[in-house]
């Protein structure tokens, strides 16, 4: 997969910022002696300056002092880019009142890579899932995919679902697709979950490739 840099703190590649929202899980490794890395919360930044980072307490001890330190920073776009992003940059500052706070440098440069090498496409198709079990039959919940490739796909529980987490399980998902003329089951497994605009998602990875699910055919 093509590996792009671009310069991010230039007001033509601005665009990258805007997939880029308070709240965004960032994997940070610290260039010390002990390679820390831990996972961290964007919770905003001043365009060109810096970055503001929450961290938990017991991630950097109270003796430690990160100012100065370079530090290699990672986060996913799923699903609006299907892109990772990585960049290095100085810390500037840390706080630890009124919150554990690391100001960082905003980064020149940033890497962007896509995270699949087929491109998935948004959409919302109705869709079930239920639990792959030898237990006997498994509860099914009612959703839809809200984008696809032949691959895998990211499917989306109704609102009046209210659990918050899916763990990594093996489901069927049966496809409801009357515009293709498609009605059947694929079995996959659960990559992740995740809240987004308040909808709980997961990534599902197919057991077999499925090129009638293509839909850049």
């Amino acid at each position: 997969m093509q590996n792009v840099i671009i310069q991010a703190c230039s007001e033509q590649d601005k665009e990258w910022l805007s997939h880029v929202h308070n709240g965004t899980r960032i994997d940070i490794q610290l260039l010390d002696q002990y390679d820390s890395r831990f996972q961290s919360e964007l919770i905003g930044y001043r365009f060109g300056r810096y970055l503001i980072i929450r961290f938990d307490e017991f991630v950097i001890p109270q003796s430690m002092n990160c100012t100065g330190l370079i530090a290699v920073c990672r986060f996913l776009i799923e699903d609006s880019l299907g892109e990772c992003f990585a960049f290095k940059s100085e810390i500037v500052n840390t706080l630890r009142r009124p919150d554990k706070l690391l100001f960082m440098a905003f980064p020149r440069e940033i890497h962007r890579r896509p995270l699949r090498a087929t491109k998935r496409q948004s959409l919302k198709i109705p869709a079930s899932i239920s639990l792959r079990s030898t237990q006997g039959v498994s509860p099914s919940f009612d959703g839809a995919l809200i984008d696809l490739s032949a691959k895998g796909c990211r499917f989306q529980f109704d609102a009046s679902h209210t659990g918050r987490k899916v763990n990594l399980l093996p489901i069927l998902i049966r496809i409801d697709w009357p515009e293709r003329g498609i009605q059947k089951e694929v079995s996959g497994m659960v990559r992740n979950s995740k809240m987004q605009d308040g909808f709980l998602t997961i990534g599902v990875q197919f057991d077999e490739v499925q090129p009638d699910l293509d839909i850049s055919l």
